[in-house]
């Protein structure tokens, strides 16, 4: 036998043996597993956002051994939407003021699960604005950034539309990095910070742009960091409009007047007003409400603690310095008082409420000492938009919204279902109306 029929039949051997099995017994692929169990009944089913014509239902997830589940979903006991894989659906072209029942069933390849218990929802009335989540209507609009890591890419901007019960990305084509918005004082116009994408090097320049229903519009560069080396951060309005503040080259705290520019799409170099200049970093200042003159910022003059200072017309004060602490982000609530965020000895972020008096602060009454509560913006005198890393959230850190002294508080997911993200959801800032119709 020559070499080349030997190999031959040595391979045709091997191929046997696989084929057969390496003791020459045919091998049988197990049959696939069967699906033999009926799902169990969906548990806590609620609604996450209630409008005139539209409520968003939400539910827990069933899962059972070998079977692909799906769920049906009943409306005054008739089928409304069947062949559901995810935990949440939205249900349209409800008629205002009107009671309705929802239940909702799993199923699978085995059966079907009974229908869980009835939810009532009663649709708000006609003509009426905003989102209804347990009795709380929210109007208006809620902007915030979100991203894995802080830095110049994986930046996204997003707008929830309590009007239309949407919730859209605004991320600009032309700003890298677009974070810490701030709404002007009618919510026609937003301030931010972050990178041209136009530009040849990566720098933090001022930002302002018009609000649409669904987007930015008119996005207008203010200042000229890619050509003149600045660094521009932390832009606020004043209340009534007329000015933006902001931090400029880590030590400078600066102004310019709105009515300097035009919003209209084209990079303007508007005159700048130094409020404050400082040989340490001084950062995040926010115009107290009625005042383009007096603000409060923070001071980072000592790496081991922050605290947050008071420029009275030019007079700067100490209101709060923790030892050893951080105290960060004065957003003003009125004249006289601002939220803040103040980490504590184990450093966790927790929110405060501070006063130019520099009277003990308050803390809000939804802290939990184990997670980080950051970037508090007021909606009314009691509500807050804040960003947690709380249990019950879709990400790192969510969007919250709570009440300050109650603690009431829900996730933004319950009146806009998948506003918050898997990365961190950061920095929102409100116009519009909160209100309730519970009875405390």
């Amino acid at each position: 036998m020559n070499f080349n029929t030997w190999l031959a039949l040595a391979l045709a051997s091997l191929l046997s043996a696989v084929n057969c099995g390496w003791g020459g017994i045919q091998q049988t692929p197990p049959p696939p597993a069967t699906c033999t169990t009926i799902p169990a009944v969906p548990a806590n089913l609620g609604p996450s956002g209630v409008t005139a014509s539209n409520v968003t239902l939400s539910w827990s997830a069933v899962t059972t051994p070998n079977c692909s589940v799906s769920y049906v979903v009943y409306q005054d006991g008739a089928t409304a939407i069947s062949n559901l894989t995810g935990t949440s659906t939205t249900i349209t072209g409800l008629t205002p003021s009107t009671s309705y029942s929802f239940t909702v069933a799993s199923t699978d390849a085995a059966g079907a699960s009974a229908q869980s218990g009835p939810l009532s929802v009663t649709t708000n009335s006609s003509g009426s604005i905003g989102v209804t989540f347990n009795g709380i209507t929210v109007t208006g609009k809620l902007i915030w950034h979100s991203y894995t890591n802080y830095g110049f890419s994986g930046v996204q901007s997003w707008m929830v539309n309590f009007d239309t019960g949407n919730i859209y990305e605004i991320t600009p084509t032309r700003i890298s990095a677009a974070m810490n918005y701030d709404f002007n004082q009618d919510g026609t116009e937003v301030v931010v910070m972050g990178s041209d994408n136009n530009a040849s090097v990566q720098a933090w320049d001022i930002w302002v742009a018009n609000v649409t229903d669904s987007g930015l519009a008119n996005v207008t560069k203010l200042t000229s960091a890619s050509t003149d080396g600045s660094r521009n951060e932390d832009p606020k309005f004043s209340s009534d409009g007329s000015k933006i503040i902001f931090k400029k080259n880590l030590d400078n705290i600066v102004s310019l007047n709105t009515s300097d520019f035009t919003l209209n799409g084209v990079d303007q170099t508007p005159p700048q007003t130094v409020l404050l200049a400082n040989s340490y970093e001084s950062s995040m200042p926010y115009y107290l409400v009625g005042s383009d003159a007096n603000f409060v910022f923070t001071d980072d003059s000592d790496p081991t603690y922050s605290t947050i200072q008071y420029d009275n017309g030019g007079t700067v004060s100490t209101l709060y310095a923790p030892p050893g602490l951080h105290a960060y982000y004065p957003i003003a609530l009125n004249s006289t008082q601002f939220y803040y965020a103040q980490s504590d000895s184990a450093n966790h972020d927790q929110v405060y409420l501070g006063d130019i008096s520099g009277d003990t602060p308050v803390a809000a009454a939804f802290n939990i000492p184990s997670y980080e509560f950051a970037d508090p913006y007021p909606m009314n005198a009691e509500w807050v938009a804040y960003t947690s890393t709380q249990s019950g959230g879709s990400g790192t850190y969510d969007i919250w919204i709570g009440n300050f002294a109650t603690g009431e508080t829900y996730n933004l997911n319950s009146w806009i279902a998948g506003s918050n993200h898997s990365n961190s959801d950061l920095g929102p800032t409100f116009y519009g109306t909160i209100s309730s119709s519970k009875v405390r």
